[in-house]
């Protein structure tokens, strides 16, 4: 079937963006570079962590929907409209409300997408895929406008990690945007994979809102992949800091 081939480079492209969802409490160790001394990283990333952990304490539950569109040769092949809602601490579930495309490639790549995504979510999931410095080196950081930019390298050739960068707000240490490529090319057929992400502030956290990536195969040329989140509906515990 031609379209056997891309199924594991999505997989594998989405559970690295499954696992930049949220960040481990624990702050990494950076070497400043690019003007920036290292005690200001070594800040930034602390900030984050706090930031992280303080945000994973205040969300109890959530509900929105998801919409993962796969294209090629500029047309749409698949689109899939799900509804995804979380409990805390650590239970993701998708229901598919509306399903349009290829049969084959909504149950090979879109369903395994969503499995993909709930299994990061929990506990034993987010340690392999953390962004921590057991799993990263921290590199170069730089100034984008309302935001740092860090650079990401994953220490170990894995599916769940990436190597990119990582746009972190001046004001609240929020993850705002991760950009790169998986750690690990999945197959010989793979020339190349690139992701963007982008995160939005909702009820006072900073949630996945969008995601759009390009995957370009030696066979069967390019193919595009989106997934957008939205609206969300919180339900967030009191903030101890707000007293």
């Amino acid at each position: 079937m031609p379209y056997c081939l891309p199924v594991r480079r999505f997989v594998g492209l989405v559970a690295v963006v499954a696992a930049c969802s949220g960040l481990d409490a624990l702050a990494p160790r950076i070497t400043g570079r690019a003007g920036i001394p290292a005690s200001d990283a070594a800040r930034i990333v602390a900030g984050l962590a706090a930031t992280s952990a303080r945000d994973a304490g205040l969300i109890e539950a959530y509900a929105t929907s998801k919409t993962f569109t796969i294209l090629h040769d500029g047309r749409t092949s698949v689109r899939v409209v799900a509804a995804l809602t979380f409990t805390a601490p650590d239970l993701k579930e998708f229901t598919v409300l509306e399903s349009r495309g290829s049969d084959f490639m909504r149950t090979r790549i879109i369903n395994r997408m969503m499995s993909t995504e709930v299994e990061i979510a929990r506990e034993q999931s987010r340690k392999r895929a953390a962004i921590t410095p057991d799993n990263y080196r921290f590199g170069a950081v730089r100034e984008d406008g309302d935001a740092y930019v860090i650079e990401v390298e994953p220490r170990r050739q894995d599916e769940v990690l990436f190597k990119g960068q990582a746009w972190i707000t001046k004001d609240g240490f929020h993850l705002k945007r991760i950009e790169g490529e998986p750690a690990r090319n999945p197959s010989f057929w793979t020339k190349h994979i690139r992701f963007v992400s982008e995160f939005m502030p909702v009820n006072g956290v900073w949630m996945q809102v969008r995601t759009v990536a390009t995957v370009t195969m030696r066979v069967l040329g390019e193919y595009g992949l989106q997934a957008e989140c939205g609206p969300y509906l919180m339900s967030m515990a009191l903030d101890p800091s707000a007293k």
